[in-house]
């Protein structure tokens, strides 16, 4: 239960380094076209929460994410 509160709040606290709104329907915009952000600013929030959780994303993982719901979901599993 600890790690899972621990994982949240670390995610939390790097979307909102990044600007990124993670409430409500905002979560669900697209990267790219309804957040304007470039592909190396989704990598850096990637590179940033896989070293804050000790957790490494396979490669297929990372194109798979779409949106801040999706990596969310990327580091809960």
């Amino acid at each position: 239960m600890k790690s899972r509160i621990r994982k949240s709040r670390i995610l939390i606290s790097v979307f909102r380094e990044f600007g990124i709104p993670i409430t409500g329907k905002r979560k669900q915009k697209q990267f790219y076209s309804e957040i304007p952000v470039d592909k190396f600013y989704v990598e850096g929030i990637l590179f940033e929460l896989e070293c804050r959780l000790g957790v490494l994303l396979e490669e297929e993982d990372n194109k798979k994410i779409h949106s801040p719901l999706d990596v969310i979901r990327s580091f809960k599993d």
